[in-house]
């Protein structure tokens, strides 16, 4: 998520495939095609494709949207880790993971998006306190002041979702990013972005939007795509590597590919199944 995130969750329609994963408050410049060689090569040893790497702002921090999933900040290029070889096994998760347990985490929204994405953080909200977890989620406060450049957004957050504006490239287009996975101190990644130019022009349904945001969320708290190590749902064949985080198998999953996975690189789902249930309650029970 997607991004991170790094990194995801995706949906077809008409010509596109969509795709999932990262944050911005700001919207994304034109694509841009000047990464170094330098830089392609760092990312490709970590396991991720070189390919249509994009180089962008996001938050005022100058990176690359990897894999149309993740976002890497200039000073964390270097730090990848440089060993994609790792088990194909199912379900996964980072190093890093939410601690002090039980928590409430609080997730908020810009209120610039629209009813319909509002509604759908409610509804990924009581998705997941549904699995009565030992992590619970929690509608965060927002206030807005100012207008224009001058505007301030002020939340007591612990995951905030923001914007960004990113057109279509190549037949696919980005759903959303995640800030990346769960940090050293144990807490969620900061929060993901939501594309609106995908929910400006495509018109997701309140459902779509709480499966790209349920996906997102995921990232957040740790969790791997579930193919990582091919992204075959993505019709590739690329490993994603362990990325510095960590891919961690989970016991009581299966192995090889699993469809209807929430955490699909790529894929349709939009609740999730018995084997991402077996995941969350492993890791968070």
């Amino acid at each position: 998520m997607k991004r991170i995130k790094s990194l995801f969750a995706f949906l077809a329609i008409g010509a596109f495939t969509f795709y999932a994963c990262e944050e911005s408050t700001e919207e994304f410049p034109d694509f841009q095609d000047d990464v170094s060689q330098a830089v392609l090569d760092k990312i490709e040893a970590a396991g991720y494709s070189p390919n249509d790497v994009i180089k962008a702002d996001w938050n005022g921090r100058s990176g690359y949207v990897v894999e149309y999933d993740l976002f890497f900040a200039e000073d964390e290029i270097d730090g990848l880790t440089l060993n994609p070889k790792v088990p194909g096994t199912e379900q996964y998760h980072t190093t890093n993971l939410v601690t002090n347990l039980p928590r409430v985490i609080k997730v908020g929204i810009d209120p610039a998006f629209s009813q319909s994405a509002i509604d759908a953080l409610d509804a990924t909200i009581a998705m997941y306190n549904a699995e009565n977890l030992a992590l619970q989620f929690q509608l965060a406060t927002v206030t807005v002041s100012g207008k224009g450049k001058r505007q301030t957004v002020t939340t007591d957050a612990d995951i905030f979702i923001s914007a960004f504006k990113e057109r279509p490239r190549g037949g696919f287009i980005t759903l959303g990013r995640a800030a990346g996975f769960p940090t050293s101190a144990g807490d969620p990644a900061e929060g993901f972005g939501l594309n609106t130019y995908w929910i400006d022009n495509f018109g997701p349904s309140v459902q779509e939007l709480t499966g790209v945001m349920a996906h997102e969320i995921g990232h957040c708290i740790g969790f791997r795509h579930t193919d990582y190590q091919t992204r075959e749902s993505c019709g590739s064949n690329t490993n994603e590597g362990s990325a510095g985080v960590g891919a961690i198998y989970i016991p009581g999953t299966p192995t090889g590919s699993d469809a209807t996975s929430l955490m699909q690189a790529c894929g349709p789902a939009d609740d999730f199944n018995a084997n991402d249930v077996t995941a969350l309650n492993y890791l968070y029970n």
